[in-house]
């Protein structure tokens, strides 16, 4: 059996790809589960006694430290030399300008399942509530089809999106899983899953609804 060990003075951070496995794929398998908990916690923590207790892990220590090796190959987890710390956001104030940050358009907006608006920028005024009511259609179209799509097509996306006759993205719907509740986050023109911002803002929708 292969022994792994833990680097000493590591911290242990979600990636932005990480953070969009474990929101958008609905899947409670163990390693979208340990992301989770890791946007649960204030602070990234190291992997000293302490900190993996914080991790919630109730299975063996090997299993979580080969777990923990796999989300890293994956490149969901990285190390970091200093702790990051869960950003203090408002709706209002903040968490427009990092849907700004990560749409092509600056356009983003975010509604809970029901289609209600909770947040917006970049989008007509007038625009809003309706694209609000669409999303919270498109989530229902990704529950009643998800599993055609992932199993039977074995299309393995999560996000829709209205395109324009050379299929470039126009406008795209991803329904996001906090805790019990669901989001969706649309989004003008192609999104940037990469930045940063994409980490903050469901880590914050983490600690704040879950």
């Amino acid at each position: 059996m292969t022994q792994f060990s833990v680097a000493e003075g590591v911290y242990v951070s979600v990636t932005p790809a990480g953070a969009f496995h474990a929101a958008a794929s609905r899947s409670q398998e163990p390693a979208a589960r340990l992301i989770r908990r890791l946007l649960s916690l204030p602070a990234t923590p190291t992997l000293d006694a302490s900190g993996r207790r914080a991790l919630g892990w109730e299975g063996a220590e090997e299993d979580l430290l080969e777990l923990l090796y796999r989300m890293q190959a994956l490149g969901w987890l990285e190390g970091l030399d200093a702790p990051r710390y869960a950003p203090e956001m408002t709706m209002e104030r903040d968490v427009p300008e990092r849907l700004a940050k990560i749409s092509e358009r600056r356009q983003g907006l975010l509604a809970d399942s029901q289609g209600l608006h909770l947040v917006s920028t970049g989008f007509p005024h007038e625009a809003v509530e309706e694209i609000a009511a669409l999303a919270a259609s498109i989530d229902g179209l990704q529950q009643r089809f998800g599993l055609l799509l992932r199993g039977n097509l074995r299309i393995p996306a999560t996000g829709w999106g209205v395109v324009d006759a050379a299929a470039n993205g126009q406008l795209g719907f991803w329904p996001l899983d906090i805790g019990k509740q669901t989001f969706v986050l649309a989004l003008g023109g192609a999104p940037d899953f990469t930045q940063p911002g994409f980490v903050e803002l469901l880590w914050w929708l983490t600690r704040r609804y879950a």
